[in-house]
């Protein structure tokens, strides 16, 4: 928690204090009123003061007290942090006294977040959404809950707000700040760059970010482990294994005769070893890895909102304790590897108007590539509908049981699906929050590229702050260093004629890994998808399934249809009819049970 430096801040303090379940650290403000309160397991804190001026990092970095106090005596105001922030690698929350002024930030890739709500009239922060809402007494808004069951996602920004309807998520980029007069103001601190960079100056900066993220984390001689499956956990690997740290590689095996994972993996460790690189490797074998569904029913993470990973819980967990047990500092884990270098052909409208012979090029690729009608791909490229239309006609859609994904789409995204068990009730909500974000006018930024690749980031850095969630509470750090800041911005600082190629698979982190990750692994052009896993373990936990629609929370929310829950559990699992995808189903629905229970011993 983070509290403005007022006697009304220092009561919020006393409260918490009482109602915490176990002791809580304290750092005071200049003044000597709390300032800071929390715990931090795994996080790394430093602070540093230079008169009435604190500041605070928290997360992964390598920053001494010693640096930062010297940085600090340099830095006379708050406009001062911004070069700070700079300065730094890793991943951190920003935090800042300056004589009354209270500064907090999180990550513009949004791995690191910020919440606020007002308590007894005191505006104050936290990197979890459930502590606030509980001091301020928040509830839990149906509509926006009922928004995480759509299908691919929720829309920019309601798949990001809080649950909680007195408590509010800060977005990625902007920074929280508190004054003396209890007044709460979010501003802007981060943009991304212009794309003025060569393909190759980007992955110079890329290989430097990646490595660099790899430095701050280990030391040469250091034990860690690391998932190794795609491309992006490879680059992880072969940096981790450059910069001379013991590396334990773990790769899960699938059970999908077609899944290529474990045999490009066994290939990346015999190249790195070749290359004086050695790495130790582990399969798992596919019949040792619990399947997708294992105890949903029975977890109980705490969460501050709904993971929509949640079915993947203990596959994930299994990974963890097989690296545990060689002692590692850290886990290494390639999340957002493909929301940050994957980019989306939606950058070719633009493409198309300030190079049109290298646009209709790659348009003609990709119409190819997806078999896509010629008709339809200019019906969808002439699309000038701004977001706040594009949000409306989504709304307008809902519940949008027929999407047919074979059609092309050059626009804001693909539109959002809510399952045929949700609710009239739920369904009017949900249009409402569309239309409520709509009227807000809440786009990243005005080209559609720009829009859903960073909108793709801050989603899947959502997911990974999750799976973070549950491996701290296994004792177990994780690190996604594809989603530092620095990374970010050496991927959004491409020039757009060399920002998307169809032809090629990941061409930014293949140049900027080349010397590091193996040749024959950068040549890779397959990518794992197991819908047998799915399949399979729907099978072997039907009474998970069933579960789910038993007493279920949602349906006493009014979310939930009972039948049609009931029907959705029972019945084959569908991975292909997104009207049918129960997983963010299941992610609300333990969630929400989740909360009732802790509600209900309150």
């Amino acid at each position: 928690m983070v509290l403005p430096d007022t006697d009304a801040g220092a009561r919020v303090a006393e409260r918490l204090r009482d109602e915490a379940p176990a002791e809580l650290r304290d750092f005071p403000h200049a003044s000597g009123r709390p300032w800071l309160l929390g715990r931090w397991s795994h996080e790394r804190l430093t602070v540093a003061r230079v008169g009435e001026r604190v500041v605070a990092l928290s997360g992964e970095h390598d920053v001494t007290e010693e640096w930062l106090t010297a940085r600090l005596s340099r830095t006379r105001d708050m406009h001062g942090v911004d070069a700070l922030v700079a300065a730094l690698a890793g991943s951190t929350h920003v935090l800042a006294s300056f004589g009354g002024t209270v500064r907090v930030q999180g990550t513009a890739t949004g791995l690191r977040r910020v919440f606020h709500a007002r308590v007894d009239g005191v505006p104050v922060a936290s990197d979890r959404a459930d502590v606030p809402a509980a001091l301020s007494g928040a509830s839990v808004d149906p509509g926006r809950l009922a928004a995480r069951m759509l299908f691919m996602s929720a829309p920019w920004p309601m798949g990001w707000d809080s649950v909680w309807d007195t408590v509010r998520a800060v977005r990625p980029g902007d920074h929280l700040t508190f004054d003396r007069n209890g007044t709460a103001r979010e501003s802007r601190w981060w943009s991304p760059p212009p794309p003025e960079l060569s393909l190759a100056e980007a992955a110079k900066a890329l290989r430097e970010a990646l490595t660099e993220a790899v430095a701050v984390r280990t030391a040469p001689g250091e034990t860690v482990a690391a998932h190794l499956s795609g491309l992006d956990s490879s680059a992880l690997v072969s940096a981790a294994a450059q910069r001379g740290a013991d590396v334990v590689a773990l790769t899960a095996a699938q059970p999908d005769v077609l899944d290529d994972d474990v045999a490009w993996a066994r290939r990346t460790v015999a190249e790195l070893a070749r290359a004086g690189r050695p790495v130790r490797h582990e399969v798992l074998a596919a019949a040792e890895v619990p399947l997708v569904y294992d105890g949903i029913l029975t977890a109980r993470d705490g969460f501050d909102e709904p993971f929509l990973m949640q079915h993947n819980r203990e596959p994930y967990r299994h990974i963890l304790h097989r690296g545990q047990r060689h002692d590692p500092r850290l886990h290494f884990a390639g999340f957002g590897g493909d929301e940050t270098c994957a980019t989306a052909y939606q950058w070719l409208p633009l493409l198309l108007r300030r190079h049109p012979s290298l646009g209709f090029r790659h348009l003609r690729a990709v119409t190819a590539k997806y078999r896509w009608s010629w008709p339809g791909v200019a019906r969808s490229i002439l699309d000038r509908s701004s977001y706040p239309q594009w949000l409306r006609h989504a709304a307008n859609s809902l519940p949008n049981h027929r999407i047919d994904l074979r059609q092309p789409e050059f626009g804001w995204g693909t539109l959002p699906v809510l399952p045929g068990w949700v609710s009239d009730d739920a369904v009017d909500a949900v249009r409402g929050e569309l239309r409520r974000a709509a009227e807000a006018n809440p786009i990243i930024d005005t080209d559609r590229g720009v829009h859903i690749m960073l909108s793709s980031i801050h989603a899947g850095a959502q997911i990974t702050r999750g799976f973070q969630h549950i491996a701290a509470a296994e004792g177990v750090p994780v690190s996604a260093p594809f989603f530092d800041d620095r990374v970010l911005n050496a991927v959004a600082s491409v020039r757009l004629a060399e920002r998307y190629d169809p032809t090629r698979y990941k061409p930014l982190l293949v140049e900027a890994m080349r010397g590091i990750v193996p040749d024959a692994t950068l040549g890779r052009t397959t990518k794992a998808s197991t819908p047998a896993n799915a399949v399979l373990g729907s099978r072997e936990h039907r009474d998970q399934l069933v579960g789910l629609a038993r007493d279920s929370a949602l349906v006493r929310l009014g979310i939930a249809d009972p039948a049609g829950l009931r029907h959705a559990c029972h019945g084959p699992i569908e991975v292909e009819e997104f009207s049918r995808r129960l997983e963010p189903t299941i992610a609300c629905e333990i969630w929400l049970r989740d909360h009732d229970r802790a509600h209900t011993r309150t």
